[in-house]
């Protein structure tokens, strides 16, 4: 190659660099500018979609309708499957007087940028204007799952929608498909302060109409209505699905264990207690089974066996086998009778200690005119906190009766 040819490939070589390199200076200075300065980005690249895209929406803040649309239609034409851009088109011809137009552009804005929040935000909003409470739902099922933050803003709102008994089954049918968001709609529905007992109501009862209401969910519903003082409506609703020997609900339910405790509603609450093994076990010549409890010798408490009872005003007598095996402790364990909200012990049976045969034992209480709306059963230790609270041993528990004796 003479030296002529040379210094020509040289001369192109250089050019092609240079060339390349405001190339990516342009590309480098667009994308830097692109979201701050759009007008200033476009001298650099004059097709950059996303500074395009933020001019189109400072033209659409400003009132420039006209502009907003030339410049949404000059980035469709860069990028056709561009969704925001047809979000832009669609907010101008909303602000333009024509609403069908909005829609049908919003529409194509959501399918094709699936992610983009105030496409959903406006088909979601003119979708409970129509009444159209499952579209809504997909909106805000779709905002939920691209923005977990949206939460905050958006459960207070399906709170209150949910009053509405129309919304609530389009609501309960949502929560139904197990949508990731369902757990924290739903504590928000139960929460004491910030939820709706209303709205929790009939969402939980359109779940439980389709089979979708979980266990969890069903005992943490029934533990919050006992939380707001409302006992008489957590047992009605306990009540309707709570399994009946006999064709009734006793005062105290599966006093005999024989049904495995559910740990919800009016049925036995078995509490993790560290330092005490608890099972259930047949017992020759006895009904059911009885609960049988191993102290490990630790500082304990509670056993962790309780149960929620509703019991009116009146006199009511509680007797139960027992029996025992070297069971040590301070002052004995006891069966107490406390008046919820209040913590009030209003009954206590004689101490349980040392070494017993299977024996009935029995304990008396009066349930107040007022002040009690709601009680608890609970086998405990009264011992003050402290190292006299250990306790080891064996305990048997069975045949368990509650009945009322005599009216206030």
């Amino acid at each position: 190659m003479t030296r002529r040819w040379r210094t020509w490939v040289l001369v192109l070589a250089a050019c092609g660099c240079i060339w390349a390199g405001w190339r990516l200076l342009g590309q480098l200075q667009a994308e830097r500018y692109a979201s701050t300065d759009p007008v200033r980005a476009l001298r650099w690249r004059a097709d950059d979609p996303r500074a395009l895209l933020a001019l189109a929406e400072q033209q659409l803040d400003s009132g420039r309708l006209d502009d907003a649309k030339a410049t949404a239609r000059r980035l469709l034409a860069r990028e056709p499957l561009r969704g925001e851009a047809f979000r832009v088109l669609a907010e101008a011809s909303e602000r333009s007087g024509d609403p069908a137009g909005a829609l049908r552009l919003y529409r194509i804005a959501a399918k094709r940028a699936p992610r983009d929040q105030a496409a959903r935000m406006w088909l979601a909003r003119h979708a409970l204007q129509q009444g159209d409470h499952r579209e809504a739902l997909v909106q805000i099922d779709g905002l939920l799952r691209v923005s977990p933050r949206r939460a905050g803003a958006l459960y207070p709102a399906l709170v209150q929608l949910a009053q509405d008994p129309a919304f609530a089954e389009a609501l309960a049918q949502a929560l139904a498909r197990d949508p990731p968001w369902r757990a924290g709609l739903m504590a928000r529905l139960r929460d004491p302060r910030r939820g709706n007992p209303r709205a929790a109501g009939l969402v939980m009862q359109a779940l439980q109409a389709r089979g979708a209401l979980a266990e969890d969910d069903y005992a943490r519903w029934l533990d919050s209505l006992m939380a707001q003082g409302r006992w008489g409506e957590a047992y009605a609703r306990w009540a309707g699905r709570a399994v009946k020997i006999g064709g009734r609900l006793p005062p105290l339910y599966n006093g005999d264990f024989a049904l495995e405790p559910s740990n919800a509603g009016f049925d036995w609450r078995i509490r993790r207690v560290p330092g005490v093994l608890l099972q259930f076990e047949p017992v020759a010549g006895q009904p059911g089974q009885a609960a049988y409890f191993q102290f490990l010798g630790r500082r304990i408490p509670s056993a962790g066996l309780e149960q929620p009872l509703l019991l009116g005003p009146g006199r009511y007598r509680l007797d139960f086998q027992v029996r025992a095996q070297a069971l040590r402790s301070e002052m004995g364990l006891e069966w107490q009778l406390v008046c919820a909200g209040s913590a009030r012990v209003i009954a206590s049976s004689d101490a349980i200690d040392g070494n017993l045969a299977w024996r009935r034992m029995a304990m008396e209480a009066v349930i107040p005119e007022a002040g009690c709306p709601g009680q608890w059963l609970r086998l405990v230790n009264p011992v003050p906190a402290g190292p006299a609270q250990r306790l080891e041993g064996q305990l048997w528990v069975a045949d368990m009766r509650l009945q009322r004796v005599d009216a206030p």
